[in-house]
């Protein structure tokens, strides 16, 4: 019985390691695509600079900014539950924030996907950003200096995510705020693709 339990317990560390895996690797290619890509994109053709540029942009354009947000909420969002079951303890307060951030994103998509579709810009999305680009990354990232799962840098850089991504964009516009959005979070989501290793050595 004894060893029945351990080989359980073990394919089950083994499968949540692949699962974390999979959640970083989505973060980075949400970073890639909705992050470096949209910001070269938007310094290319800008469409964010007015409410004027952004109704008269051609209609690929907002389609692709839509769906690219949409992309971006659900990678994001991949990397930091993929930071919460490898770096936490998955207290209820956390599981909260980790709701919070959720509900978040999708708004956040959801208004986008608006936005495209009607050619009428509103900063109403940034509540549902603020959440799971802002806030969550920094309580994860405390959440994980206090359970000492993973290393230290690796939450201190969760918390430098929430507070750059709160600031990057007044500061820099939207095009270049994209691009260091996009390479912040790139890291984040391969922060998170090697904590399974940790998870398997610790097997």
């Amino acid at each position: 019985m004894k060893v029945e339990a351990e080989a359980a317990r073990e394919a089950s560390t083994e499968s949540e390691s692949g699962l974390i895996a999979w959640l970083g690797l989505s973060c980075m290619v949400a970073a890639i695509l909705s992050g470096i890509l949209k910001g070269l994109w938007e310094m290319a053709r800008p469409i964010l600079v007015s409410t004027e540029t952004f109704a008269s942009a051609p209609r690929a354009q907002l389609l692709g900014y839509g769906i690219l947000e949409v992309i971006k909420s659900a990678g994001f969002l991949a990397g930091l539950y993929g930071l919460y079951l490898c770096g936490t303890r998955r207290g209820t307060i956390l599981k909260i924030f980790m709701g919070l951030a959720v509900l978040g994103g999708a708004f956040f998509a959801a208004v986008w996907m608006v936005m495209a579709s009607t050619a009428r810009p509103t900063i109403v999305y940034v509540l549902g950003g603020m959440w799971y680009q802002m806030v969550a990354p920094v309580a994860l990232g405390i959440a994980a200096l206090v359970a000492h799962r993973i290393s230290r840098w690796k939450a201190v850089w969760a918390i430098v995510v929430g507070v750059v991504n709160s600031q990057i964009f007044p500061l820099l516009g939207p095009g270049r705020a994209m691009l260091v959005q996009g390479i912040i979070w790139l890291v984040l989501g391969y922060v998170v693709y090697t904590c399974r290793r940790g998870r398997l050595t610790s097997i």
